[in-house]
């Protein structure tokens, strides 16, 4: 409390004290019992204080409670903040403690009361450069004031981007479009969890974002507004998220896409063997997008036929340890469901470069068979290849193109021949394995 010990309540002085939880500033009217008194502010009302409810007051009486509003007028046009920071740094110097009569001297050179009376709200609502001990305020440690100021700035950064969040929020709801900051992800996901597990799930971050809303803490009100917010659909398939499978990417391996885009790296198959003479053909369903295997048909000097089966090799855009490659770590692999798929790589790269594209030179890991009459393996080699897939086929297309015959793709021909005969091969196989098993 700063008041001046040294003087006693009376009446005409300029007190200020606390009224639910404001400042108020009064003038002693008369004694009231034995140790309060009656105060009056500027609207006229009164309160009966205790001395030890006052936190400021005026050294001389003949106040009268017109004259508050002047005070505080006056008063207004020195409170600073920025300036405390110069009190506090001559004085942690030192080690000395300051009041207002003495700060306001370092601030103003002056101590009349409209002065006295700023200095004494600078201390008084600082919560940075000093800490009141008694009726003096001592300055904190600069490690102290350093940690302060860390706290405060991180604090109002998270209310900006609160506000910001709360804001685009509003701006879809009202049919705006927008694109979400990486700083929104973590209310998002908040939102998802909540949706999917419920009481479960941690809620205070979406109980919050939910109340701001105006919206009830639900399961079912987070889904709708996930609906609502374009991020869902009404059909969202919420076993699947519940599985937890990533259905996103991280920001940092989106990145490193657009960097592999932009700027491919070293490729570490530095004798890639060049098949692009080859026809090759690729054959999947209509809509499929990943085309990550293809077929040759090489014929050999010697008439003999070898069978290539093409792998699309997405190592030549990763190097060993980077955010791409520990990414498809933590996926194994691309995940097949009846509503669709989830990659392995992002899109970007999946169904681009890391595809087996149509016309386009494509990096593969490349396996070269030749088979014996019989269907037995003669011989094979293994080989980081370069490849240019000519014919993307769907499996109806290798039907027709089979069922009529076509001559101009006698490749096609030959490749289903010797797929024929290595099947017949392998069930020989079979049947003499189960053979063998039943007589032992």
């Amino acid at each position: 409390m700063s008041v001046d010990k040294g003087n006693t309540v009376e009446k005409g002085r300029l007190v200020e004290f606390k009224y639910q939880g404001a400042s108020r500033l009064a003038v002693v009217d008369r004694p009231d019992g034995k140790k309060n008194w009656v105060v009056i502010d500027e609207q006229g009302q009164s309160y009966s204080l205790h001395p030890r409810q006052v936190t400021f007051e005026s050294h001389q009486a003949g106040y009268l409670p017109e004259d508050l509003g002047q005070l505080r007028t006056e008063a207004e046009t020195y409170i600073d903040p920025s300036s405390l920071e110069i009190a506090w740094e001559l004085l942690v110097e030192t080690g000395e403690a300051a009041d207002p009569d003495s700060l306001a001297q370092i601030l103003f050179s002056n101590q009349e009361l409209p002065l006295r009376y700023a200095a004494h709200r600078l201390l008084s609502e600082d919560k940075i450069y000093f800490k009141q001990k008694g009726d003096r305020y001592e300055p904190r440690p600069a490690s102290q004031v350093e940690e302060i100021q860390h706290q405060l700035h991180r604090e109002a950064e998270r209310l900006h981007e609160w506000e910001g969040f709360l804001g685009r929020v509003q701006q879809v709801l009202s049919g705006e479009p927008l694109e979400w900051q990486k700083s929104d992800r973590p209310r998002l996901e908040a939102l998802e969890r909540l949706a999917l597990f419920g009481d479960e799930a941690s809620q205070r971050t979406a109980a919050e974002t939910m109340a701001a809303l105006e919206r009830a803490t639900t399961p079912e009100t987070a889904f709708q507004l996930l609906v609502d917010l374009g991020l869902w659909s009404v059909h969202e398939n919420l076993a699947l998220r519940r599985s937890q499978i990533p259905t996103q990417f991280p920001e940092k391996v989106l990145a490193m896409v657009e960097q592999r885009l932009s700027n491919l790296p070293a490729d570490l198959d530095v004798a890639r063997l060049d098949l692009t003479h080859l026809k090759v053909y690729t054959i999947d369903d209509e809509s499929t997008r990943e085309i990550d295997d293809g077929l040759s048909l090489e014929v050999l000097a010697n008439g003999q036929h070898k069978i290539w089966v093409h792998i699309a090799d997405p190592t030549r855009w990763l190097t060993p340890g980077d955010e791409l490659e520990l990414e498809a770590r933590r996926r194994c692999t691309t995940v097949y469901l009846p509503t669709g798929m989830v990659s392995m790589f992002p899109s970007e790269l999946a169904t681009g470069p890391m595809s087996l594209v149509q016309g386009q030179t494509c990096c593969a890991l490349s396996f070269g068979i030749c088979l014996s009459a019989e269907g037995e393996v003669e011989s094979y080699e293994i080989r980081a290849s370069l490849i240019k897939p000519t014919y993307r086929l769907t499996y109806e297309d290798v039907d027709e193109i089979l069922d009529l015959g076509v001559e101009a793709e006698p490749e096609i021909t030959a490749i289903a021949h010797w797929s024929k005969v290595r099947q017949a091969w392998r069930d020989r196989k079979a049947q003499l394995t189960s053979t063998c098993q039943s007589r032992w």
